[in-house]
């Protein structure tokens, strides 16, 4: 068996499970012909141009447009017929596995990565080879890996199937686990967003989307979905867009949660001008390669310049995030926490995570979970927390402003009936003064002089009559009050065809004198309102009067009304604006057998 080893010395020896890192056995060469095939690949192979790179490191060729061929000699060590699987974790289009025969090289399997797990012959995530070997056999492999529009990354292992499922089984689990956290969370995010009309908790529960999206690209594996309509969406998207419109509306989340300051308003407004220019730019990257996805390759000009311009978005975002975030914490004088968040934003993000998978940036240490979903989780819990304390206090603020607008528009109708009873006294006075002093004169004379003429004095003291009429209309009787209620109702009987009915308890000194008019004002709206909307036959006006409050209670048996409604009408405003000017309370019973309203003024 030693004398076998110093033969193969480039041979890996299995006679069973194997965690060995492969770069010690494989070696590599790059087909830059026109005309890739395997012939090339055995004269490379002759010619020792296959060659290996560094032991315990991962293949990187970055945007390489032409066919990868990795070369693998292997060897049973034990007398039985064993499988194994030889697992390639990449997004390559097609890998084509020969082996040597006698005759020559000879295709035993071609694996295309867009196929579903139950139209593969073996239902892994990843694009798997089984190689069968009898007691002691030795095969010499070779494969071909084209791989025309992600980075060329050599992710292999080799070892037995029942050893692979082992560890998928717990890879499944670990990754699956924070797909269904990251789920949940998106979907109450969604869910409080639609009830509470909050577009911050949508941009998050977008966010945490895409994370999943960029985990089933690039840990699940998108053959690994069985939904066949979902299947297609993800096999024609792209983590690196992703990455970018990720981070741009990351960006916005952070902004609404630390709330810049005034001060540095128009820095701030240019970062994020600059960031929605990378977010559609990410936006439109995502769509072109989404409809243009075969026809785009490492080849072309064109994809290669959008490629590196994604990179370097995906830079400046990072950037532009990080600036935000120290300068509006500097602003809460929070420097050292807001550098160290900042730290935080560039070392583990989105972009950073796809760049570890993607092999461009190996900055941290790609592990089962990955670090950057610890990251996700912690902060999810602490800008969930945020985002509902700032939501919270955003209500609170609305809130307030609503109850100043409501204060404001109370003093405002409040002044308005102010004004109202102030121009009545001007007209009044001014009728009685003025024109009142005039028509009593012109009537005089015309008595005096032209008695004779029956239509002029008819017409005169018409006039006349008018007038006082609207005189009493603007002020009010110089009588008590249950009297001045008492006559309005026995005026409306006289005129009406509703039967009004007038009861009053108690003594109306008690009333003090500022208040009886503001009084007399709210029993003159609840009857002028019976009058016109109600319909009714009957109604009843009580007011009752003690030590502690005045009580006025209107019924009738009209149709009724809807007390919920915003009225347009100013009958049912000034009666509120009246009664909370004294603090009264306001209680408004309405149905199909009639209404009641109740208004009770406390006197202390």
């Amino acid at each position: 068996m030693a004398q076998d080893k110093a033969i193969y010395s480039d041979t890996l020896f299995v006679n069973g499970p194997n965690s060995e890192h492969l770069s010690k056995y494989l070696t590599f060469w790059v087909d830059s012909t026109k005309t890739p095939d395997i012939t090339n690949a055995e004269t490379a192979l002759k010619k020792n141009k296959f060659i290996h790179w560094n032991r315990e490191t991962t293949l990187n060729l970055g945007l390489n447009p032409h066919p990868l061929w990795l070369h693998l000699n292997v060897k049973s060590t034990v007398p039985d017929l064993k499988k194994y699987w030889w697992g390639f974790y990449t997004h390559a289009d097609t890998i084509t596995v020969y082996q040597k025969s006698a005759i020559g090289w000879i295709s035993t399997d071609t694996l295309t990565y867009g196929l579903q797990l139950s139209k593969r012959k073996i239902k892994t995530r990843f694009s798997t080879a089984e190689i069968i070997l009898k007691g002691y056999e030795h095969k010499e492999l070779l494969v071909k890996i084209e791989n025309y529009r992600h980075t060329q990354n050599a992710i292999t292992d080799f070892t037995t199937p029942e050893n692979n499922l082992f560890w998928e089984t717990n890879f499944y689990w670990s990754i699956g686990f924070f797909i269904g956290c990251f789920l949940l969370i998106s979907s109450i995010s969604f869910f409080i967003s639609i009830v509470l009309r909050e577009k911050n908790f949508f941009r998050y529960g977008v966010y945490l989307i895409l994370i999943i999206a960029m985990a089933l690209m690039e840990e699940l594996m998108v053959p690994s979905i069985s939904n066949p309509f979902l299947f297609n969406i993800l096999k024609r998207l792209h983590s690196l867009p992703i990455a970018i419109i990720a981070l741009a509306i990351h960006y916005h989340i952070i902004l609404y949660i630390i709330k810049p300051e005034s001060t540095k308003r128009k820095l701030i407004k240019f970062l994020t001008r600059l960031n929605n220019v990378f977010l559609l730019y990410g936006i439109v990257y995502s769509v072109y390669y989404f409809i243009y996805m075969e026809k785009l390759n490492h080849g072309q000009w064109f994809y290669p310049f959008m490629w590196y311009t994604g990179i370097a978005v995906v830079i400046f975002v990072i950037l532009i995030t990080a600036v935000m975030m120290i300068v509006t914490m500097q602003q809460k004088r929070l420097l050292i926490p807001g550098l160290i968040l900042a730290f935080v934003i560039l070392y583990f993000n989105p972009a950073g995570y796809f760049l570890n998978y993607a092999g461009i940036l190996s900055y941290y240490e790609v592990t089962y979970p990955n670090q950057f979903y610890w990251i996700v989780c912690i902060e999810f819990i602490g800008i969930g927390c945020v985002l509902a304390w700032r939501y919270k206090k955003t209500v609170q603020n609305h809130y307030q402003l609503l109850q100043e607008k409501a204060l404001q528009d109370e003093l405002s109708l409040t002044r308005e009936i102010e004004i109202q009873e102030q121009e009545r006294e001007q007209i009044a006075r001014d009728l009685h003064d003025d024109l009142g002093t005039t028509i009593s004169a012109i009537k005089l004379i015309v008595t005096n002089s032209y008695l004779n003429d029956k239509t002029l004095v008819k017409m005169i003291t018409k006039a006349n009559n008018d007038l006082r009429y609207f005189f009493n209309k603007l002020t009010l009787p110089q009588q008590g009050l249950f009297d001045i209620l008492r006559d309005k109702v026995d005026e409306l009987n006289n005129i009406g065809t509703i039967q009004f009915v007038f009861i009053t308890t108690g003594e109306e000194d008690i009333v003090p004198d500022a208040l009886k008019l503001p009084i007399i004002r709210i029993c003159f709206e609840l009857l002028s309102n019976v009058l016109k909307h109600s319909q009714a036959s009957e109604a009843t006006l009580q007011l009752f009067a003690d030590s502690s409050q005045v009580q006025i209670m209107m019924e009738d048996n009209g149709k009724g009304f809807d007390p919920k409604a915003k009225s347009n009408g100013m009958g049912i405003n000034n009666i509120y604006a009246r009664a909370k000017r004294w603090n009264a309370e306001i209680h408004i019973s309405s149905g199909a057998n009639g209404t009641t309203t109740i208004v009770t003024i406390p006197l202390n």
